[in-house]
């Protein structure tokens, strides 16, 4: 998709644009173009709700109605205002959908009110972004997001390199290169991908930490370490085995967890796997991968999950877009408590939650833009009368 588009949309729907700005996204819009990231914007906010009116069967009449109603409570507020060309099913739809939060534990709609912001969100706090820090086998440590573009160190037989996308990139010179240890740490606010010297990608999420060697030139099996999450679309690396009489095979990668160790022989999956967390979950993209946790071990088939916690191991289908939204730049909750809400919104935007009273039992579901600010995420929270929040300093304080 279209970075630059995304972001002037982004401008739109904040009312941010300039006249030009403007002209430019109407035409873009009533063109048609660039539908994939026109639609990414905006279900970040409804993606739920066009699952929601799918299954329940909703008539075009009624997603109209729903529209219209919408558009009426918001005819007060036009700095937030979202005005849309409606000249089709496509585009009605997804103005109705935008502006709506899911709530899951009541079963209901619950629509934008002509009320503002309310004044304890004043003190707003950006999202997170591209930061991490690499340590390498001597201790030295790297600070990614001020280090400018191409190498950064060399060591052992192997170049470390920033690429422009911002990427960090292993590429073993020698072919006797060490296995030491190299780590990539994301702080809470942060994100990174890092290319390992395998060809395996790597996208961390906010608090995580990922150990591995520094090539695997002269090892059988690539084995990493993970704190957090990540995404990995693991490189397939044939190699001989002498016991095999040298036919070759591809190298397992295996990664290892608090609780679990994940085999993989080349494949796309998802790890969560933080300490405050009660469980740690694996769920496979495409390919096959072996779980073992507490003496159990599971293989895993596409758009399964695996799920470790209070000693046992289980496996069941995964919502995929759920388990892949922070990879695609959304916050996705789903039926969750706002205990887990709440991690979630502190690991990305580095702050620290405190509550208030007694912490709600209701349950949250929707979608919103890891790329608002932390005022966005809480105002549709608000949206459901169940929880309130005030914003102090770095802190985020929960009442009912």
């Amino acid at each position: 998709m279209n970075n630059e588009i995304i972001q002037l949309f982004i401008k739109y729907l904040n009312n941010q644009c300039s006249k030009t700005e403007l002209e430019k996204v109407l035409t873009l819009i009533e063109e048609g173009s660039y539908k994939d990231e026109w639609e990414f914007v905006l279900t970040e906010d409804a993606a739920a709700l066009v699952k929601s009116a799918r299954q329940s069967e909703m008539s075009f009449d009624e997603i109209t109605g729903l529209h219209n109603r919408i558009q009426d409570t918001i005819v007060e507020e036009p700095q937030r205002a979202i005005v849309l060309p409606v000249r089709n099913t496509y585009w009605r739809k997804i103005a109705a959908a935008a502006v709506i939060l899911i709530t899951l534990s009541v079963g209901s709609f619950y629509y934008l009110s002509p009320q503002s912001l309310s004044g304890t969100l004043a003190n707003d706090i950006a999202p997170g972004g591209n930061k991490a820090i690499l340590t390498l086998a001597n201790g030295e440590k790297i600070v990614l997001t001020d280090a400018k573009n191409g190498d950064l160190a060399a060591q052992s037989g192997v170049v470390v390199t920033k690429l422009t996308d911002g990427k960090i990139v292993y590429t073993v010179k020698d072919q006797a290169a060490t296995t030491k240890a190299n780590s990539i740490e994301t702080p809470k606010g942060g994100q990174y991908q890092v290319v390992l010297p395998d060809g395996t990608k790597v996208l961390l999420n906010a608090a995580s930490v990922l150990t591995f060697p520094t090539s695997f030139t002269t090892v059988k099996e690539r084995r990493v370490q993970l704190k957090g999450e990540a995404y990995f679309e693991v490189a397939k690396v044939m190699m001989k085995d002498k016991e095999l009489k040298s036919k070759e095979h591809r190298m397992p990668f295996i990664v290892v967890t608090n609780k679990e160790e994940i085999k993989v022989l080349g494949t796309h999956f998802n790890v969560n796997s933080y300490v405050d967390e009660p469980v740690s979950r694996t769920t496979l993209v495409e390919g096959s991968v072996m779980v073992d946790a507490f003496g159990a071990s599971q293989m895993l088939t596409p758009g399964n999950q695996a799920v470790a916690g209070n000693g046992t191991l289980t496996v069941a289908e995964a919502n995929m877009e759920e388990v892949l939204a922070w990879k695609n730049g959304s916050f996705m909750f789903e039926s969750e408590d706002i205990a887990s809400v709440m991690r979630k919104i502190s690991r990305w935007y580095d702050v620290d939650v405190v509550y208030e009273g007694a912490i709600p039992k209701d349950r949250f579901g929707g979608t919103v833009s890891r790329f608002s600010n932390v005022s966005k995420v809480l105002s549709k929270l608000e949206l459901t009368n169940k929880v309130h929040f005030r914003i102090e300093g770095r802190r985020i304080i929960v009442t009912k």
